[in-house]
């Protein structure tokens, strides 16, 4: 018989965000998410995964969402923050294990057992599209000591971290997984082909979907506004 979700420690939980973006200063993420997109990005896994997972979205209001998703609220004002709020992604006191990290402008797009069971030492991340030798935040996988060890820098440093890494103008936890762990194992060179950007793999077509686990979108153009086939095939 199986058991209720909240009696079992998952696999791995899968960390998102969800908030308005007015104060984000980015305009290509300003009034698209809502609850739909997590919804959507829940589904996409739950087809996908074949072991237990938890699923947490940081919000900065109430939601409602129609998957047995659980709500936990910034500590800080996401007006005020902006996009370092994502830092918040990596709370200890989120969830319990590995954890997972994405965007909600992210589809699933086949299977992930294989790249949710790798266990990396601290964390991995992945390859910058368009800046190879840099790491990006598209998707990572950290253990709780990593995100203890990540999230104590970050208290314990929080106004020379908003003052050094900005990106754009604005404060960015990309920037200081750069500055600290840019070293660290890159997802989409264990998994080849498997985790892709939408811009710079699919749509000069260096990769078909069907061979591909995750396409994440970043900038413009969302997935919302794209009449591609498969798009309403996996993100639905």
């Amino acid at each position: 018989m199986w058991k209720k979700r909240e009696s079992y420690n998952p696999h791995i939980t899968i960390v998102t965000s969800l908030f308005d973006g007015q104060q984000t200063g980015i305009p290509h993420s300003v009034g698209i998410y809502n609850e739909l997109w997590v919804d959507k990005l829940y589904r996409g896994i739950e087809r996908n995964y074949n072991g237990t997972f938890g699923f947490v979205c940081l919000t900065e209001k109430n939601r409602k969402f129609k998957e047995p998703i659980r709500q936990v609220k910034f500590l800080r004002s996401v007006d005020q923050y902006g996009w370092m709020s994502l830092m918040e992604q990596y709370r200890p006191d989120l969830c319990v294990g590995k954890r997972c990290t994405m965007g909600l402008d992210t589809i699933i797009t086949g299977p992930l057992d294989d790249i949710f069971d790798y266990s990396p030492e601290k964390v991995a991340l992945c390859t910058d599209p368009y800046h190879p030798h840099l790491i990006c935040n598209a998707l990572t996988l950290a253990t709780p000591e990593f995100s203890k060890e990540f999230w104590n820098r970050w208290l314990h440093n929080e106004q020379q971290i908003l003052r050094e890494c900005t990106l754009f103008g604005a404060p960015s936890e990309m920037v200081l997984l750069r500055k600290l762990y840019g070293d660290s194992p890159r997802l989409n060179d264990m998994f080849p082909g498997r985790i892709v950007s939408y811009k710079v793999d699919i749509v000069p077509m260096h990769r078909a979907v069907e061979d591909t686990s995750i396409v994440y979108f970043h900038g413009e153009p969302k997935p919302h506004i794209i009449n591609e086939n498969w798009i309403q095939e996996n993100w639905k």
